[in-house]
């Protein structure tokens, strides 16, 4: 048995998963793993692959009042202080942080006791946080080629986003296969509509209006809990939450989206024409960013948030469907990112 690794990053899926993908290498190779994220966020509710998990009731300093600025600064620094304890008694070899604030009382608590600091980064423009800890990590792993202007250069890496085992795995399904395990028709030119892990009301609203025009097309779309299909469209099949997002991309002929880094790299990995709908109010816009580049080379259409409508997308699903556009997409997909991740920091530490 190796050592043992402290790594954090949570509060959405965008950081929760590639932290899940990293730990799972690490385990397989014979580290005991620690987890540290928030109570709040999305590993309150998932399972991580530990042998130890902290959990803190800790919250991002953004967008709050000057008050909760304070009261959330004071949160996030009683954290790291408690962390540095941990790491003074468990003595790990090294740290990895995922972004977001739940990353930052880990990152700092490594600071202060000299443990080496690695970061990934999922987004095309840095969180606030990977930005200072860049400052003090050995290594910075990104996801996109052009992030490399935020961070030094002589400890900056492309390794891409460690996808979940169970994307790569699903792959093998086939389109037919996993239209049987979702029960659709076989034939029918299929729209996979989703806005990834918070879910997004317009995008799905917008989708099922498209999909009462298009009855030679069926729709599957991923609504977010708390939503309810009154449409009654027959062509439609709709969850508020599916775990098998692998089993989705399969079926898919066309994927319609928010441009999440996990999701925007999982439908890379799967090689599907896409249309992405930026979140518009994600943190320097880095949803935009995130796909930018896929457009510019002919392999993505984006649309701004305040220009959907059931017009345009109508028009966007059917100029894609009709042309039987496949693209090569697929090219640009970075796989075994974990494996790379875990080598990168091995090499650095002999």
């Amino acid at each position: 048995m190796k050592g043992k690794v402290f790594i954090a990053g949570g509060g959405t899926g965008g950081h929760f998963y590639p932290a899940v993908s990293v730990a799972e290498k690490l385990k397989e190779n014979g580290y005991s793993v620690y987890y540290f994220g928030t109570e709040n966020g999305i590993e309150g509710k998932k399972k991580f692959p530990a042998e130890k998990v902290f959990l803190y009731d800790i919250k991002g300093v953004r967008g709050r009042s000057f008050k909760g600025k304070i009261v959330s600064s004071l949160k996030l620094l009683k954290t790291a202080l408690s962390i540095r304890s941990i790491i003074k008694r468990e003595d790990p070899e090294f740290v990895i942080t995922f972004g977001g604030y739940a990353s930052l009382p880990l990152g700092l608590s490594a600071l202060l006791t000299g443990k080496d600091l690695y970061i990934h980064e999922q987004n095309s423009v840095p969180s606030y946080t990977n930005l200072l800890l860049s400052k003090f990590a050995k290594k910075v792993f990104i996801t996109f080629d052009h992030s490399r202007r935020y961070f030094p250069a002589e400890k900056t890496v492309l390794t891409g986003f460690p996808l979940r085992k169970d994307i790569i795995e699903d792959k093998e399904l086939g389109k037919e296969r996993a239209r049987d395990i979702l029960g659709v028709d076989s034939e029918r030119k299929t729209v996979l509509v989703f806005g990834g892990s918070q879910g997004a009301k317009k995008l799905t609203e917008t989708a099922l209006k498209v999909a009462g025009r298009m009855k030679d097309v069926q729709f599957i779309i991923i609504a977010g809990k708390g939503y309810t299909d009154t449409s009654n469209n027959e062509n439609v099949k709709i969850y508020r939450y599916y775990d098998r997002m692998g089993v989705l991309y399969s079926a898919a002929d066309l994927v319609v989206s928010r441009a999440g880094a996990g999701s925007v790299w999982e439908i890379v990995y799967y090689g599907k024409p896409a249309i992405f709908v930026p979140y518009p109010y994600a943190a320097s816009d880095h949803q935009f960013y995130n796909v930018r580049w896929l457009e510019e080379k002919g392999e993505a259409e984006i649309i701004r948030d305040d220009q959907l409508d059931d017009e345009l997308l109508y028009k966007k699903i059917r100029e894609y469907l009709d042309k039987n556009s496949q693209g090569n997409i697929k090219k640009y997909s970075i796989i075994d990112t974990a494996e790379k991740i875990l080598k990168e920091i091995e090499n650095d530490r002999l």
